[in-house]
């Protein structure tokens, strides 16, 4: 039936029309979608950009900023570290009459690098930090670090306070609720921006670049759908990346439950007690790294979580020595206080699916998984929002002009 139709005279005339009006229907609906999306949604990811844009290396610059506080020179090649307890009674000694200590020590990473020790004091939530040199245990110095509260996610260092915006503009939960919503929303903007670029295979050249000696007009426009098209492919994953990092903050059972549709996720025992044995006393944070490195003798100590009350225990979190995927390469050791027992520990063999894309996700969305050539690339991604923002922008501008003039 259809062939008989399709050979009637000035059937072509018929079906042609209806499908182009189809087309342009479809086109119209996405130019609605991305315009919208544009006007209203992308200031707020211009801002999320750009913040993400400054602290792809803020472990650096934090470091270069406070240099006299972070890093120490050597003394010599064989130079040895002072025990950890020489280096937490030394910070101890910073630590005001009314502070309390956190429990928490940070290792050097790296040669230069120091030992930092938190603590807070009550009833405040800011958290302090104290830098220690680790060849000679003399305190450095101590700052403001803040928390990412919302009463105190401003306060401390730069690239915190830079980094607790990008986050979630220091509004908690609810911040990463919008940080996490915005980047979806943009997400779908991006899509309909691809499509509504898609070029047939005669104008693909010319949908790739700029044109030459272009007007104002036509160049506002050309580097509107380059930009973004050179852009998409990261910018998708860093929108998908940060939408499923901050989600997971307001809603972690919504998002485990997402993932594990597709792939189971290991559970990981939340609770570890220590057994306390009468007339013995603890074992040391000394003897507690010695277990963790014997356990694992590749890589180094990132953080040592100290036992609290009589049934604390000691956690041990050692990286595997791999700079790349440096966030999600993290062995973790949870031993008896007492008994020196190990009562957990990482077991990357049985990862699952789902564990693997978990970890994944910061490492993309910092660049990291690619190294510092990854992080360069993040970082130049986070200035495309602003260029596409400002010259979508002009487009609507100049469009709305066309209009207005058209009817007057």
């Amino acid at each position: 039936m259809k062939q008989l139709i399709d050979n009637l005279p000035g059937s072509a005339g018929i079906i042609a029309p209806q499908s182009n009006t189809q087309i342009k229907a479809r086109r119209q609906l996405w130019l609605q979608v991305h315009l919208y999306l544009g006007l209203f949604v992308g200031a707020v990811l211009v801002v999320i950009s750009l913040s993400g844009s400054l602290i792809v290396f803020a472990a650096q610059l934090d470091a270069w900023l406070n240099a006299d506080m972070m890093h120490v020179d050597a003394p010599n090649s064989a130079a040895q570290f002072r025990s950890v307890e020489e280096i937490i009674a030394s910070a101890k000694t910073a630590i005001p009459p009314d502070g309390k200590f956190a429990n928490r020590i940070s290792f050097p990473q790296q040669p230069g690098d120091v030992f930092e020790i938190a603590y807070n004091i009550p009833p405040s939530l800011d958290n302090h930090q104290v830098f220690v040199n680790p060849y000679t245990a003399e305190v450095l110095g101590q700052r403001l670090w803040g928390t990412f509260d919302p009463c105190c996610s401003w306060h401390g260092p730069l690239m915190a306070v830079i980094y607790r915006f990008h986050d979630s503009f220091w509004l908690g939960a609810n911040g990463s609720i919008l940080t996490g919503t915005t980047a979806l929303l943009m997400l779908v903007s991006l899509i309909s921006g691809m499509v509504l670029w898609w070029p047939s295979r005669s104008r693909l050249r010319s949908a790739l670049t700029v044109k030459r000696r272009a007007g104002t007009e036509r160049f506002n426009y050309d580097l509107h759908k380059v930009s973004g098209i050179y852009a998409a492919l990261v910018l998708c994953i860093l929108l998908f990346t940060g939408a499923y990092l901050s989600l997971q903050v307001p809603f972690p059972a919504q998002v485990k439950g997402l993932v594990s549709f597709f792939s189971p996720l290991t559970e990981k025992p939340k609770l570890f007690e220590s057994t306390p044995v009468v007339g013995q006393a603890p074992i040391d944070i000394g003897q507690a790294v010695t277990i963790a490195n014997q356990l694992f003798p590749d890589g180094v100590i990132t953080v040592v979580f100290l036992p609290v009350g009589d049934n604390g225990v000691f956690k041990v979190l050692k990286h595997k020595g791999n700079k790349i995927m440096f966030s999600s390469r993290q062995q973790t050791i949870v031993i008896d206080a007492y008994s020196a027992k190990v009562l957990y520990q990482t077991d990357q063999s049985k990862r699952t699916s789902g564990d693997i894309f978990n970890e994944w996700q910061l490492a993309l969305h910092s660049g990291e998984a690619f190294g510092v050539t990854g992080q360069i690339i993040v970082l130049i991604t986070g200035l495309a929002p602003l260029v596409l923002y400002v010259t979508g922008i002009i487009r609507w501008s100049q469009k709305r002009r066309v209009r207005k003039f058209k009817n007057m």
